[in-house]
């Protein structure tokens, strides 16, 4: 683990004690949890779960590749 070193308002070091103390665990277990409790919940959503509602909502043919190019390979 690495350390780092934060900046707290009077209160905000109150209150992270008596979290610490209330939870029979260290100041910096308490502060690991809560970061990873935050930003676990601002995780971005995958491209899938953001476009899920549109996929099978096009109408046309099942292959794309259903016309016919010409000059481009196989003619």
């Amino acid at each position: 683990m690495e350390t780092v070193t934060l900046k707290l308002e009077r209160k905000q070091i109150a209150l992270l004690k008596e979290q610490a103390k209330a939870l029979g665990r260290s100041q910096a277990a308490v502060v690991r949890d809560l970061i990873d409790q935050h930003l676990a919940s601002k995780k971005r959503p995958s491209l899938y779960e953001r476009a899920k509602e549109f996929c099978g909502s096009v109408s046309g043919p099942s292959d794309m590749s259903t016309r016919k190019l010409t000059g481009y390979g196989r003619d």
